[in-house]
């Protein structure tokens, strides 16, 4: 019951760095939703295990915040959705928080986020879902992107400032349904090894600075719907 105990104090006083680390909020939204009075399994936009009373799901998307996000988010330790997108939260993303076993969705889409992605990120066999679209992130994508992302159907990194290759080891995602890197730097050849992904139905590659032929591999990319590799140097 203790440990029970502080593992649930853990938990609020995750959610309460968040709070702190957050310069404005113009709908006062942490002043209304966020009492101390009461279980912060009750606060808006928190949502818990029944029986544990463990942060399960953690959703402030749309609410014009600025801040940071702490690296406290990494302590719950129970947490399966993390939704900040919609907002203007800087600074970089903790590596921390991919330190938590259970997390499968993680949205910061539209944000001010700049910055390297956590290497975490690649070793979190958990991971569903990732969107990063519309921030500042820059750097390469890792060569052995996919080679812990087994359950990977989600990965959008479009409008960002990546560069480098597109690694062939995406070709490991074997679940990608929606693959999305268009609006950044990436150079070289489109990897052949993408037209393995025989799940895709989504693939975003424009606006980059891609070269060579389109891969007759992609013939294979039987339930595709939509294609964009609009704006690169491709012949």
């Amino acid at each position: 019951a203790t440990a029970n105990t502080s593992t649930i104090t853990t938990d609020r006083d995750a959610l309460l760095a968040l709070k702190a680390h957050i310069t404005h909020d113009p709908t006062n939204f942490f002043a209304k939703n966020w009492n101390t009075n009461i279980s912060f399994c009750n606060w808006t936009g928190v949502a818990c295990d029944v029986h544990r009373h463990r942060v399960t799901v953690l959703n402030i998307s749309g609410l014009n915040l600025t801040g940071t996000i702490p690296s406290q988010l990494g302590n719950l330790s129970s947490l399966q959705s993390l939704n900040l997108s919609f907002n203007r939260l800087s600074g970089s993303i903790p590596s921390a928080i991919f330190t938590t076993y259970t997390l499968k969705y993680v949205n910061l889409r539209q944000n001010q986020l700049s910055g390297a992605l956590p290497s975490f990120i690649f070793n979190k066999s958990s991971l569903q879902h990732l969107d990063f679209t519309f921030n500042t992130l820059s750097g390469e994508i890792p060569a052995n992107i996919c080679s812990n992302l087994p359950f990977l159907e989600i990965l959008s990194l479009q409008e960002n400032m990546f560069h480098g290759a597109i690694p062939s080891n995406l070709s490991n995602c074997t679940y990608l349904r929606i693959l999305s890197l268009a609006y950044n730097d990436f150079s070289g050849a489109i990897p052949r090894e993408i037209g393995n992904l025989t799940k895709l139905k989504g693939l975003y590659l424009g606006a980059n600075r891609l070269q060579g032929e389109i891969p007759r591999e992609f013939g294979n990319l039987a339930v595709l719907e939509l294609m964009s590799l609009a704006g690169n140097n491709l012949q």
